[in-house]
């Protein structure tokens, strides 16, 4: 083996880091554009970038889009190696140079066009009268965190698979080498990409929520902002992967990248769900009293965020039911 061809974990993993540090620098060049490009609120807008309602939920949601590339370009490169039974490559510099060539293309194409999309659900869905105000009744508020969901929606799925594009095209300029066999995706990688894409949604849903809960708690600072954004995603991360690992079966059929993605959305989503629907029962039978009580107490807060995370768990549990119900026969990982 020659020092260039790697043993296929070890190819991933660069991947990974290669596609994360290069979407790292895209997003920091913008940002400095933005700081330093020409404007009559440039003072401002530096002053801004320093406060906790707007640094805190930048952050999480260059985590969280770090996030996905990093996941999306490590188990599309292992998937790849999986199914060309190979654990090297003959030209992974040159593999690797063409993947990162396609993502800074398509990572270019895909926020130019979302700036688009944003700005043409503004004129359509925020104004009066729209198809959500119609239709929903939603406020000026309900409507933007709408809009800003549905692009959340839509972005992600888009960032993995133009991942996955970048990898397979990039592919084609690589060959099969070396020994065969690849180390297949285990238990516990499934459990582990199952907790981050539950992070993940947690946190684009925080994001879309803080403006809401901001124009509530003017006086919020560091602590609140880092509860919200930071520390809730990363317990619901534990949670969830603590979760998968036990219920996981032990012999795991098609452990593949995108089932155990599907499995984490499917089990945030119904905790979304089955909390919102749960949550307007329960509002409906308190009276004003029980709910300024409720409003005010931390005790109630806790409460509804061990809700919160049955919930979660609950969809684990129902997830790996339905994505990973015939176990076969294999070491247990």
């Amino acid at each position: 083996m020659t020092t260039l061809s790697r043993p296929a974990y070890s190819l991933a993993w660069r991947f990974a880091a290669a596609a994360v540090l290069l979407r790292l620098a895209y997003t920091l060049l913008t940002q400095v554009y933005t700081l330093m490009g020409p404007s009559p609120y440039l003072d401002r807008l530096r002053e801004s970038y320093m406060q906790p309602p707007v640094l805190a939920p930048l952050l999480a949601n260059l985590a969280s889009t770090l996030l996905i590339v990093g996941l999306a370009a490590w188990g599309s490169t292992r998937q790849w190696l999986t199914r060309h039974d190979t654990s090297t490559v003959d030209q992974p510099g040159r593999f690797l140079g063409v993947f990162l060539a396609l993502q800074a293309l398509y990572t270019l194409c895909l926020t130019s066009g979302v700036a688009v999309t944003q700005t043409a659900m503004v004129t359509s869905l925020i104004k009066s009268g729209s198809l959500l105000e119609e239709w929903f009744g939603l406020g000026v508020t309900g409507r933007f965190i709408v809009m800003n969901l549905l692009i959340r929606m839509i972005t992600i799925p888009l960032e993995i698979l133009g991942i996955w594009l970048a990898v397979h095209i990039s592919a084609w300029t690589a060959a099969p080498a070396g020994p065969a066999g690849s180390p297949v995706m285990t238990r516990r990688n499934v459990a582990w990409i199952c907790g981050l894409t539950v992070m993940i949604w947690q946190t684009s849903v925080s994001i879309m929520l803080g403006a809401y809960m901001q124009m509530h708690a003017l006086g919020a600072g560091w602590a609140e902002h880092a509860l919200g954004y930071w520390l809730l995603p990363i317990v619901l991360l534990a949670l969830s992967t603590l979760v998968c690992l036990n219920v996981l079966p032990r012999g795991l059929e098609r452990p593949t990248l995108g089932r155990a993605v599907a499995l984490g959305s499917l089990a945030f989503w119904f905790a979304q769900a089955s909390g919102v629907g749960l949550g307007l029962v329960v509002l409906k039978s308190m009276t004003w009293d029980q709910l300024a009580w409720a409003a005010e107490s931390q005790a109630a807060t806790g409460l509804a965020l061990l809700f919160y995370g049955a919930l979660l768990a609950l969809g684990c549990v129902i997830g790996v039911r339905m994505l990973y119900r015939k176990p076969v026969d294999g070491p247990a990982r």
